[in-house]
């Protein structure tokens, strides 16, 4: 294959290859049937000006202080969320530890009770026994329904985490997942196959757990020493947990703190964010759009993409850069199965715009994405504005030959 005038690709035995052509949506697909690939910065700088699309597609970059400036702030910006996103992990973690320390102290307590009722005669031994056998086959149960779902791909066949209908609370999702380094498209955390998730590690500590009650209630004969013991652990228990809390509070202030430096606060947990190493590229099959938000966070259980801008705040947000922002709302719907209300444009700590997400937005992207296309095939980029100050502010001005300034 040989590359044709355009950048698209030829047999080369110089046969004919059919070229790309519009879909009944108007989508360009290639021979092949797939879409022409573009992301979404190629929307924002077209929607900017398409000369600044052309040159930045020929491989000319983009100069001035006012660039190198934002970029700085960028990645500070991307530093200090980076900054939140380890504090909230350590944070969630302590919390988790903690809620075990203390879910041991208050099994321990119930124990005490049983054994100390069971030895003063007030529950009748044999139901004792018969309740001991009863645990024991509800943890056989447990344990087998949790080796079944490490042996089965269970979350891919209904979707999970992606594919309902309604978006998993964050609170629910597996201890191999809860992150959300990844909104992968290709590549979706879908459990099974040896994945332990958080449902997995519940069945199995919960059976070992019911098993052990068992045993003891089966087996235990001193109740009397059997209750003791239990409440010395629960009171030794007790103490580590308090320590645990005191821990996890801490830790929870320091994520709290990292947060307001960060921007982030009010926005919801953070689910994702573009460190441009571990974040998947987000992908959409059906345009060939694909890119990567700054952030995306999770606010009243809908995945909202979040994009930071820097520079002179303006009074409303930017075409070109709601262009781009709509692109990201349209990768989290075909990423997430569904649909935010809104984006979020972040121009200052104190400055947010709201870009909703409607049909007509939608089918603005889509006009969008066609004529970007069309342009890839066919050529003929023009500039789309009599505006000196739009071409002064341009970065790639120095190498266009249709400058205004």
């Amino acid at each position: 294959m040989v590359g044709s005038e355009h950048g698209f690709e030829a047999r080369e035995d110089g046969s004919e290859v059919d070229p790309p052509r519009p879909n009944t949506r108007g989508i360009w697909i290639d021979a092949e049937g797939h879409p022409l690939p573009l992301s979404a910065s190629d929307l924002e700088r077209h929607t900017y000006c398409p000369l600044s699309w052309k040159l930045s597609r020929e491989g000319v970059g983009g100069e001035g202080k006012e660039l190198e400036r934002g970029i700085d702030k960028h990645q500070k910006i991307h530093e200090a969320i980076q900054d939140y996103h380890v504090a909230d992990l350590k944070a969630r973690r302590e919390m988790i530890i903690w809620t075990w320390w203390f879910a041991v102290v208050v099994t321990l307590s119930v124990d005490a009770a049983a054994f100390f009722f069971v030895g003063e005669g007030v529950v009748d031994e044999q139901n004792t026994t018969r309740l001991a056998r009863y645990l024991a086959l509800l943890a056989l149960v447990w344990l087998l329904l949790a080796i079944l779902l490490l042996a089965l791909p269970w979350r891919r066949f209904i979707g999970r985490p992606f594919g309902l209908a309604q978006p998993p609370k964050f609170e629910e999702y597996d201890l191999r997942a809860d992150e959300l380094e990844d909104l992968k498209l290709q590549v979706p955390p879908t459990g099974g196959w040896m994945e332990a998730g958080r449902t997995e590690v519940w069945l199995m500590l919960g059976s070992v757990t019911i098993a052990l009650h068992a045993f003891a209630l089966f087996n235990a004969r001193e109740r009397t020493v059997a209750t003791f013991v239990l409440f010395v652990l629960a009171l030794a228990w007790t103490f580590i947990a308090a320590w645990r809390l005191h821990r996890g509070l801490l830790a929870t202030f320091e994520a709290e703190s990292a947060r307001n430096t960060s921007g982030m606060k009010g926005m919801g947990a953070l689910a994702y964010s573009d460190d441009q190493k571990e974040s998947g590229l987000l992908v959409d099959e059906a345009t060939g759009l694909r890119g990567r938000p700054d952030q995306v966070v999770i606010i009243d259980g809908q995945y909202i993409p979040v994009e930071q801008k820097t520079g002179k705040v303006p009074l409303e947000p930017h075409q070109s850069h709601k262009m781009q922002l709509l692109a990201y709302l349209k990768l989290v719907s075909a990423t997430t199965n569904s649909r935010p209300s809104y984006g979020i444009l972040r121009y200052s700590d104190d400055t947010l715009f709201q870009v909703p997400w409607t049909e007509d937005e939608e089918h603005l992207l889509l006009e969008s994405i066609c004529e970007i296309q069309r342009l890839m095939v066919e050529g003929g980029a023009q500039r789309n504005h009599e505006r000196p100050g739009k071409c002064r502010n341009c970065s790639r001005r120095h190498s266009c030959s249709d400058s205004l300034v």
